[in-house]
């Protein structure tokens, strides 16, 4: 895992940005319990009202977070069980602020030991003239960087990623002050080590503005309803925005499969399907977008063949694509959970209709 810091200027600013950055890395006052009580209140708060208003975000992640490290990570850190920890965090704030405080502090002093062990990186995004010209800039930076190392530096990494747990498979319920619902239903649909082609990404964006639009959406009222695929994780996802329904749909979302596994489509509209795909893919991204997304993928190890390998799969994609996509989702409907973040009243409703049944969590 990565902590990481961005930031941009134009060149005559380079210096003033670097002391920035350093000021925030090692200078962050730690000990203003005040202050820290304010911004634990208002993430809470923010949390809540995203919760209520953007569920679907947050069901999409707790989805997710049963099957990989990576996004069970994400979802502790920025979804449902983030909410609790920032619960507890606030407590621990207002009643045991040394506690807190001397965590606070070795998280940080953690962060700057890095000296000699390579886990610090630096990515620049510019001219060939301007890194050659602020090279001296960055040197410094880094070994003002290194006079902050607090302990010895070990180069020993801790393997987090075996200690992490997974959420337990479950359909989950969670009631909140609200009169529509954000429904979630997916799983993993190609495990570590399956190779995954392209041609799914083309499939997920077909159903969102074509099946799902006209199911979800127009027939059944919902702000919006739409799915998407992660290569990386396997996980594929159906999400409703502002649903009045819940049971009927889930009905629809495991209806998908068998549309996509009788499809037949004509040429034109194969190909209406890849170009609203590779647009996607290939979106326009400015100056500091490129050199993020390039620091990102040299992190992962993913190369440019491999995405121009992508970007051919998607091309290649064929009408028998679309109708084995179907038969996974197909085995997908057996196995798929739910989660859903609703009013009261939807999973009462659901409890009479559903043979399965939601394990209800209060977060609000």
């Amino acid at each position: 895992g990565y902590l990481t810091l961005r930031a941009k200027c134009v060149p005559e600013k380079i210096s003033t940005m670097l002391e920035i950055a350093e000021e925030v890395l090692t200078s962050a006052k730690l000990d203003n319990k005040q202050r820290m009580v304010e911004m634990l209140k208002e993430t809470k708060a923010g949390l809540e009202a995203g919760i209520v208003g953007s569920g679907h975000r947050y069901a999409a992640g707790r989805l997710s977070a049963r099957f990989t490290a990576a996004d069970s990570i994400s979802e502790t850190m920025g979804g449902i069980s983030y909410l609790n920890t920032v619960k507890e965090l606030l407590e621990q704030a207002e009643n045991d602020w040394p506690t807190l405080q001397k965590r606070l502090e070795g998280m940080r002093a953690a962060l700057l030991s890095t000296k000699g062990d390579g886990r610090m990186l630096i990515n620049l995004t510019a001219d060939k003239k301007l890194l050659d010209s602020s090279r001296k800039d960055f040197d410094s930076f880094i070994d003002r960087i290194h006079k902050n190392t607090v302990g010895s530096g070990s180069t020993e990494i801790h393997d987090w990623a075996k200690e992490i747990k997974t959420l337990e498979k479950s359909d989950e319920g969670f009631p909140v002050p609200t009169q529509v619902n954000y429904v979630a239903f997916g799983g993993q649909l190609y495990k570590p080590g399956n190779d995954v082609s392209g041609a799914s990404q083309v499939i997920s964006k077909f159903l969102s503005t074509g099946f799902l639009w006209d199911n979800v959406r127009v027939i059944g009222g919902a702000y919006g309803g739409f799915c998407g695929f992660d290569p990386v994780s396997g996980v594929f996802r159906f999400l409703s925005y502002r649903d009045p329904n819940l049971v009927n749909t889930i009905d629809n979302y495991k209806a998908a499969s068998e549309y996509l596994a009788g499809l037949n489509l004509s040429q034109e509209e194969l190909e209406k399907a890849i170009i609203g795909c590779i647009g996607d893919v290939d979106s326009p991204m400015s100056v500091d977008q490129k050199g993020f997304a390039s620091f990102q993928r040299w992190i992962i190890g993913r190369t440019q063949d491999d995405l121009q390998t992508r970007r051919d799969q998607i091309l290649g994609t064929t009408a028998e694509d679309f109708r084995a996509f179907g038969r996974m989702l197909q085995d997908l409907n057996k196995e798929g959970d739910s989660v859903v973040i609703g009013s009261k009243g939807a999973f009462e409703s659901a409890e009479k209709e559903m043979e399965s049944k939601f394990k209800l969590l209060e977060i609000l």
